[in-house]
């Protein structure tokens, strides 16, 4: 393009496509507005593109207002739009979409809502996911940290995560978050939450099932809900996910409960520890 060296065509095409043009559009576009009036074939020549292209590209500049056709010429001809008249048509069709923008929103959510998933594997990833999962609770006042959740053994931990259950828990202990949890029945379980004093220090409504009669569904998985959240964790693949949805939260919560009510009912299939201040 004469008269213009690279950088600041560069520039201005960069510029063209703030206002909704690509960059064939873009060169196309500069080129009409250096030479004027013109043919398709001396638009291609001075933008560097193929005739065929540039006549595509022409169609679509004018469906976009950016060029318009010479009336009445006996060979057809284009003439580019005023860069200032451009602008003006850009910020008022930009003003006509931030008017609707509240109901583009309202759509949004009256529209069925996709979940949201995250994905972690390994020691360390399990650790990320707890550390989102605590975030959520940590955000929110003192009489809303409350979490129910299924457990899976932990006689089968490996190390570093036992370990790491045992910082999780301290800092729950810190933030005032209570639990209700339903767990299988083992000495270990037994002596570090079926007691007062893991009651008192964790803050935690245990009961624990007959392992016999119970292992075959939560001896690996483990199932954390709260608020509109669902934190899965798998200790024999050391994997997890955490969902955000809140009818997804709301099914888990209510099979917890209906399972924490029917267990009370069987009484040789759990043992359970609470207080009467849960």
């Amino acid at each position: 393009m004469l008269g213009l060296n690279k950088g600041k065509i560069m520039n201005l095409i960069e510029s063209l496509k703030n206002l909704g043009l690509n960059e064939k559009e873009a060169k196309v576009y500069l080129a009409l507005l250096q030479i004027g009036k013109s043919s398709a074939y001396s638009i291609a020549a001075r933008s560097g593109l193929k005739k065929p292209t540039t006549y595509v590209i022409l169609q679509q500049l004018i469906e976009k207002g950016f060029v318009y056709n010479v009336p009445r010429a006996k060979k057809q001809q284009f003439i580019a739009e005023d860069p200032e008249k451009c602008l003006a048509n850009a910020k008022e069709k930009l003003e006509i979409s931030q008017k609707q923008l509240p109901e583009l929103l309202a759509l949004k959510n009256k529209k069925e809502q996709k979940f949201n998933t995250a994905y972690f594997e390994g020691i360390n990833g399990i650790r990320e996911s707890y550390k989102r999962f605590f975030q959520l609770m940590k955000e929110k006042p003192i009489e809303q940290r409350k979490f129910v959740g299924f457990y899976a053994k932990v006689d089968t931990l490996e190390t570093e995560i036992q370990k790491f259950f045992d910082e999780w828990n301290e800092k729950m202990l810190k933030l005032n978050i209570k639990r209700k949890a339903i767990t299988t029945y083992n000495p270990l379980i037994a002596e570090k939450y079926l007691n007062k004093i893991a009651l008192e220090k964790y803050k935690i409504e245990t009961k624990a099932l007959n392992e016999e009669k119970y292992s075959s569904y939560i001896s690996y998985i483990s199932i954390e809900t709260y608020d509109n959240y669902v934190h899965i964790l798998s200790q024999r693949n050391l994997q997890a996910i955490l969902i955000e949805d809140k009818d997804i939260a709301n099914v888990i919560k209510q099979i917890f409960e209906m399972v924490w009510d029917l267990v009370d009912k069987d009484k040789e299939g759990y043992i359970k520890f609470s207080s009467d201040e849960n």
